[in-house]
């Protein structure tokens, strides 16, 4: 179910908690290669037969990280969840945080937000909305074919010279893609912040001339929306100029 290529007495297994055996090196090989492309999932992380955790004495080693990392993204999430107004059954956020990550309002955050790894910091970053990315355009807005090394949070991308938050630190920092009116995801050239469609389409979008960007409200790929409002509700320089949001908590607290 793993490698689709061995029968399984051609290798070691091991049978996991859930009750399902595998091949020891498939196994090991899937939570060593973790998410597929640049947006942070956790689907590797389940049995590929009952969808439970990947959960094997043998594997503790790898598995321990990936399990902060998931507690950590779904922590951020819940916060922006919480901050959104969007929690369910009255929880608040630290009640939330201390639940199952199978529950409804982690569930309903870990796929609402998207969160990349910050390549300098080894911390998870927000990144927009996931349906922001499903929606910009028929062909996928990222591949599996990207730099790693342009993956930067806010706080490391400090080019803009942005106020570190007196209450969450350089946690939530957050940038404007230069090129529309999304939260950034790439750092590139040490200077230039990029969403991830901008990301995709860059080499069309940094050849446009100053005259030919579109204006607020700009869309990703550098596409003019219509109507006056923002999609981040914010003020800011024209398209074409780096943008540092500051903290994306906070910024939310008040937009919302």
């Amino acid at each position: 179910m793993i490698c689709f290529s061995e029968v399984l007495m051609a290798a070691p297994v091991v049978l996991l908690r859930c009750g399902h055996a595998f091949h020891a090196h498939c196994c090991t090989a899937v939570l060593e290669r973790r998410w597929p492309g640049p947006r942070i999932t956790f689907t590797f992380m389940l049995c590929p037969i009952c969808k439970r955790d990947i959960s094997h004495a043998s594997l503790d080693e790898l598995i321990a990280p990936l399990t902060a990392l998931r507690q950590d993204v779904q922590r951020k999430a819940l916060m922006r969840l919480d901050y959104e107004g969007l929690l369910r059954g009255g929880q608040t956020e630290t009640d939330q945080s201390l639940t199952s990550s199978s529950s409804s309002s982690a569930l309903l955050a870990m796929d609402r937000y998207a969160y990349y790894m910050c390549c300098k910091c080894d911390k998870a970053y927000y990144g927009g909305e996931a349906r922001c990315e499903l929606a910009s355009d028929a062909r996928p807005a990222v591949s599996e074919d990207y730099d790693p090394s342009e993956l930067v949070c806010g706080g490391c991308s400090d080019v803009a010279r942005a106020q570190m938050c007196v209450r969450h630190g350089a946690d939530f920092l957050e940038y404007k893609c230069r090129y529309c009116c999304s939260v950034a995801v790439f750092f590139c050239f040490g200077t230039t912040h990029f969403c991830a469609a901008c990301h995709d389409d860059f080499q069309r979008v940094t050849s446009l001339s100053r005259a030919d960007l579109p204006r607020c409200p700009a869309g990703p790929r550098a596409t003019q929306l219509t109507g006056d409002e923002c999609p981040l509700h914010v003020q800011h320089p024209d398209t074409g100029e780096e943008f540092a949001l500051g903290c994306g908590v906070c910024r939310n607290a008040h937009t919302f």
